[in-house]
This record gives C-alpha cells, structure tokens and sequence, in this order.
C-alpha cells in the first residue's frame, strides 16, 4: 500500500466518524475541534510544515522541528518529507504540466482530494535537498503511521470521544482546508487569494500573495488578511 493510500485511507476512516460524532456529541466538542485544528494549523502546518520546511522563510531553534512534526500528525499531512519537497516541485512548476497538484492538468476534485500523490518516487532530488540530513525528518518518514498509530491508541484509551474529537474532526477540517488550497486557488490556472480558504488553513488563504513572495513568511499583507501562522511565527523566530 502506498503513503498516498494510507493517508487516503486514514482521511476516509476520520469522515466516517463524523457519523458517531453527530449522533454523540455536542455543539461545543466541534467547536473545541476547530480551534483545536486552528491551533495545530497555525503553529505545526501553516507555520512547520509549509514556511519552516518548505521555504525556510525563518530561523528558529531545533525544538520547532520536533514541535512542528508531533502536532501535525493531528492533521494527517503525511511525513514533512514528501509534505515540503512536493510543495517545492510545485513552486518550481506552478500552474504549469509538471506540477505535481495542479488542478488544470491533474483534474480538480483528484488535487482536492490529494488522490494526485504524495509519494517519494516522483519527486525531484533539489526538492529533497537539506530535508534529507535532517534526522528528525528521516525518522518522522519511516515511521510516520506507527506514529500515528500510537497516537490514536492513546487517545482512544482515554476516550473514543476524545480520539473523535481531538483527531478525526480536526483532520477532516485539514482535509479541505488543504484540498480548498491546492485546487480552488488555482481553478484558472494562475494562483489566487481565497477568504474561505484562509478560514480553515490559518493564513494560508493569501495564495496568490505566497506565490508573489514565496520566502516570505508573512503570507497576510493587510491587516484585513488574517494570517494567525504569521502571529506565532514572530513569537518564535530568531
């Protein structure tokens, strides 16, 4: 089975429970799960996963490396290593055939979904470079769903609610966040700013302002462009 199957899998199982959560839960366990998803989507992927690792838009301590990768395996990205590589082949080939997740070449609803790959094997070795020295990021990679696995044991044993609240409803909002991302912002085949977007992925909505000024890691420019990565990123960086 591929990291793409599996991380598809791990999405389908967390929209399935919505179904238990509906029937069990209350109206303040969803809203606890987006701003629980909110924080992890502004510190860990917003802030880790995509302007750390992709861009290197800052400096911060070695901490943030671990920080950054335990807190998003409550959003299922996948490991940072295919995660920030992809990213980069997609700057490299923006809107264009040979990127990886263009909507306009691979098909909306297959980048939506992210059924367009997250695998290794295709993806360019400068992409690679320095994520590969990195110990935290190799062993975050070959292990990346016994993680997870551990992690959806322990919340389990302390309360299924818990397990479906504290991680399944959090990785159903990344799921479209992200999907919101990746295909809607570039449904015309040039990189735009989504408002509903930004809602769900803490920042990340500003996508034509990234794509302007993609070593930048401030993605809101005005006040009135929300970027709650960009808040945690300046408490943070060296």
């Amino acid at each position: 089975m591929t990291q793409t199957t599996k991380l598809l899998f791990i999405h389908f199982i967390c929209h399935l429970l919505l179904i238990p959560a509906i029937l069990y839960g209350e109206w303040w366990m969803f809203l606890g799960s987006f701003i629980w998803w909110q924080f992890v989507a502004a510190t860990a992927i917003s802030s880790g996963y995509h302007r750390y690792f992709a861009h290197r838009a800052f400096k911060v301590g070695a901490w943030y490396k671990w920080y950054s990768q335990i807190v998003a395996l409550f959003a299922n990205p996948g490991p940072v290593l295919t995660w920030a590589s992809t990213h980069r082949m997609h700057h490299y080939y923006a809107d264009t055939e040979k990127d990886p997740h263009s909507p306009i070449w691979k098909g909306f609803w297959k980048v939506y979904t992210s059924y367009w790959g997250n695998d290794i094997s295709f993806i360019e070795r400068r992409a690679l470079s320095k994520l590969l020295n990195d110990k935290s990021v190799k062993l975050f990679y070959r292990h990346y769903f016994i993680f997870i696995t551990i992690l959806a044991v322990i919340l389990i044993s302390i309360d299924p609610l818990l397990f479906i609240f504290g991680y399944a409803v959090p990785v159903v909002f990344a799921f479209h966040g992200y999907g919101l991302i990746n295909a809607w912002t570039h449904k015309t085949g040039k990189p735009t700013n989504s408002a509903l977007a930004n809602i769900f992925t803490a920042g990340e909505g500003w996508h034509l302002n990234h794509h302007e000024d993609p070593s930048n890691w401030k993605i809101g420019k005005t006040r009135w462009q929300l970027d709650t990565a960009s808040y945690f990123i300046r408490a943070i960086k060296k």
